[in-house]
């Protein structure tokens, strides 16, 4: 069964939500599981409160890892089988993901991540931190 590392992904989630995001650095995912668990995370995060979100994305990791649909811990039907999908498919989206020479624009193609939840999700993704390298102020 794989391990999530679900207690650093909440410890370190939890505290992304205390202050500025700006001008955190994230590292880019290096494995499928990481960034499905990022996508996941900003899902669950989306139009809710920071403690609403964590205790969400947690109950739906844990119905993954135990081979679960998300639909346990996520009562929102059209969410919880966006999660489902993105868990499914999480090597295939990974290596479009890494392929994509817009990274932007290829989150907005994920289910449940609109216009506004993309800048959350690429700031988790570490997209931001390798734009700010080229940024001219």
């Amino acid at each position: 069964m794989p391990s999530f590392g679900l207690e650093e992904t909440m410890r370190y989630g939890a505290t992304a939500f205390q202050g500025d995001l700006s001008g955190a650095e994230t590292a880019s995912p290096e494995t499928a599981d990481e960034f499905a668990q990022h996508v996941i995370e900003a899902i669950c995060h989306a139009s809710v409160t920071p403690s609403v979100g964590r205790r969400t994305f947690e109950r739906c990791m844990r119905a993954l890892d135990l081979g679960s649909t998300a639909r346990i811990g996520f009562r929102h039907p059209a969410k919880a089988e966006a999660i489902d999908m993105i868990w499914r498919e999480r090597e295939r989206l990974f290596e479009d993901y890494n392929a994509s020479p817009d990274k932007l624009r290829f989150l907005v193609t994920l289910p449940w991540v609109g216009p506004v939840t993309k800048h959350s999700l690429a700031r988790r993704l570490g997209v931001y931190a390798e734009h700010a390298q080229r940024a001219v102020a």
